[in-house]
């Protein structure tokens, strides 16, 4: 229980950083949508956690997380698909650079070998990212740094039936991976997240897209 709550909780500061220079980057602001991005992260986090240390099957974990970010930029946050594709990866690019330079100027402190060796040095790793990435991104967004683009220019005409048919397919591969698993919590929390996903695109229907 312990483990899952130290991982939940500096987690999220991991996920803080990601959406600050994912949003900040790109001229959004994040605290207009810090509600569904918290949920978001925690939702996140725990299917992380599940297919990490009960699945083993962390190779995979990081793609989830990318493609999940991918579908609330384009459905909560209404970034058109391509865009959120962009933004995403430019978000996780900027932490894993972020991360790395930690690790390199902690001098061996926050290694590799150190992190498994040392659980809480993981969590301070965690932690120091969280608050310096968006730090930075939020210092970016206030002094008039970052991109900014007329997103809808580069909407796909049929975006949302795509969205929903990304959405149907994702859940697909889940299923066949929680089947030969026998794992089902991991479904559970990852349906509801992509039912919610679902619901809010239809209601969105007569929406401009």
């Amino acid at each position: 229980m312990g483990t899952f709550l130290g991982y939940m909780i500096f987690s999220t500061f991991d996920g803080l950083a990601v959406y600050a220079f994912i949003l900040y980057i790109f001229r959004v602001d994040l605290m207009k949508f810090i509600g569904p991005i918290l949920l978001m992260i925690t939702a996140t986090n725990v299917q992380s956690f599940i297919i990490r240390d009960e699945l083993a099957l962390t190779a995979i974990s990081p793609i989830f997380n990318i493609i999940l970010t991918i579908l609330f930029l384009a459905i909560f946050i209404r970034i058109p698909f391509i865009w959120a594709i962009v933004m995403t990866v430019t978000g996780y690019t900027a932490y894993v650079l972020l991360q790395t330079l930690i690790i390199l100027l902690s001098d061996d402190y926050m290694s590799i070998d150190q992190i498994q060796e040392f659980v809480w040095r993981g969590y301070l790793l965690q932690c120091i990212t969280g608050i310096v990435g968006v730090a930075i991104g939020w210092l970016l967004y206030k002094m008039g740094y970052g991109f900014s683009f007329e997103f809808e220019k580069l909407r796909l005409k049929w975006e949302r039936v795509f969205i929903i048919l990304f959405l149907l397919c994702f859940l697909s591969v889940l299923c066949v991976i929680m089947y030969f698993k026998v794992v089902f919590t991991n479904l559970i929390v990852l349906a509801v997240a992509l039912f919610i996903f679902l619901t809010y695109a239809f209601r969105k229907e007569e929406s401009k897209w």
